[in-house]
């Protein structure tokens, strides 16, 4: 009887062990889809697409956001060797940072260029007022998220009670 007891007890461990999340996957781990999904649809909601404009619009979406993830690797390039070096309290020559600062505005220019060229591509499929959601989607959304996490983490206060008595 203990035997079958103890093989049970296994198996179920077992089977708790095996449905555990699977491991992240770089940078936001398993959730990178479900936030990839919901950006999609919030977009979609926002700009007011129909089938015809998602179908045009988030392919040239995805080649975009590889242009940007491309100019983000090479800022990450820029800024290592310096950290690393003002990390471990090394001197860093006004020569350098002028160069760092030279080519991070090198950069975010380039950035603007992009973001500006994209939209501007997106006129064949999207509406002005379409474009012009578009511009501001990514400020709106960064502030959407702010706000219901905040609400979210933050207790309300009990009603008709003081929180510090004086």
């Amino acid at each position: 009887m203990k035997k079958i007891d103890i093989v049970i007890l296994y198996l179920a461990l077992s089977a708790m062990l095996f449905a555990q999340p699977g491991k992240s996957r770089g940078p936001g781990g398993q959730y990178t889809d479900r936030m990839e999904m919901m950006r999609v649809w919030k977009m979609t909601e926002y700009l007011e697409l129909d089938e015809g404009q998602a179908e045009k619009l988030f392919p040239a979406m995805r080649n975009h956001q590889k242009e940007m993830r491309s100019i983000m690797k090479k800022e990450k390039e820029l800024y290592t060797p310096l950290f690393e070096k003002a990390d471990e309290k090394k001197n860093i020559s006004k020569k350098e940072m002028n160069d760092l600062m030279d080519n991070l505005s090198r950069l975010n220019n380039e950035r603007a260029s992009i973001q500006m060229d994209f939209v501007k591509k997106t006129g064949s499929y999207l509406e002005p007022y379409q474009q012009m959601k578009l511009l501001v989607f990514e400020p709106y959304m960064k502030e959407q998220v702010k706000t219901r996490m905040r609400d979210g983490y933050m207790r309300p206060s009990p009603k008709n009670k003081k929180r510090f008595r004086k």
